[in-house]
């Protein structure tokens, strides 16, 4: 029985390259430090849109710096938006109150010294909701299209494909190929995971060769399998008369007829 490892070779590659870009597209840019700043800005979305630099919705400005710090001015385009005065150093920034154009994002934190500490500078551009929608749209769509047409791609190979698939006898030599084996959910035998199989994680959507029906499985351990092909043999064998429950419990009652 052989159990190997799967090969990189069906088409969970497209998938994660498909998410992986959306997510470089769609995560908030994270701005680089001035390396000669004491004081520390950051930008992190809450709600809303942000992709190449461009953001919409809701925000949270953030400033890190020394422990005795007072207070931290947070400032667009070297205007003041709030000043906080206790830590954590934090403001909500809604940019729909905003103009929609290129703006730069700072702060000036004061310790009780009187000292002013200038922090690195943001640069973003504000941008609609509208806009941010049809940029999420020009990104999303043809991510879901690539997802149907692996799921179409996927489904229809193991339709044709399987009409061909070895469904050996209980007791025959079982080989699962690259792709390793999976027990069905629905009937509890053991098969071979296709190689066209869509991959959900650490499932896969596959059809059962024996009792054809469609659900997700995980790839099975050698024990696993071996379990089911055991449970399999037991299954096929002819039953025994004598010994199913109902003869068991008439052989009782007979025996109690005579204590």
């Amino acid at each position: 029985m052989s159990n190997s490892r799967p090969r990189i070779s069906d088409w969970n590659g497209l998938i994660l390259a498909a998410a992986l870009i959306a997510g470089c597209w769609l995560a908030p840019a994270r701005p680089a430090w001035a390396q000669d700043s004491e004081l520390r800005l950051s930008l992190s979305k809450d709600w809303g849109f942000s992709a190449g630099g461009q953001i919409q919705g809701l925000f949270t400005l953030s400033a890190s710096g020394p422990q005795d710090m007072a207070s931290v001015q947070f400032e667009l385009d070297g205007a003041e938006i709030a000043t906080v005065t206790q830590a954590p150093f934090k403001w909500q920034v809604n940019t729909d109150k905003y103009p929609i154009g290129r703006h730069t994002i700072s702060a000036a934190g004061r310790t009780p010294d009187g000292s002013t500490l200038r922090s690195n500078t943001i640069r973003v551009e504000f941008v609609s909701a509208e806009a941010g929608w049809q940029v999420t749209q020009r990104i999303m769509i043809p991510l879901f299209a690539v997802v149907a047409v692996i799921i179409i791609l996927s489904t229809v190979g193991q339709l044709v494909l399987g009409r061909g698939r070895r469904r050996p006898e209980p007791g025959a030599p079982r080989h699962y190929g690259p792709a390793g084996g999976a027990i069905c959910r629905k009937c509890g035998r053991p098969f071979a995971l296709s190689l066209f199989s869509l991959h959900l994680i650490t499932r896969r959507l596959e059809r059962c060769p024996y009792c054809s029906k469609w659900s997700w499985v995980a790839r099975a351990t050698s024990a696993a399998l071996a379990a089911a092909e055991a449970a399999e043999i037991e299954a096929s064998r002819p039953a025994v008369p004598g010994t199913s429950l109902e003869d068991k419990l008439r052989q009782q009652i007979e025996e109690s007829r005579y204590q």
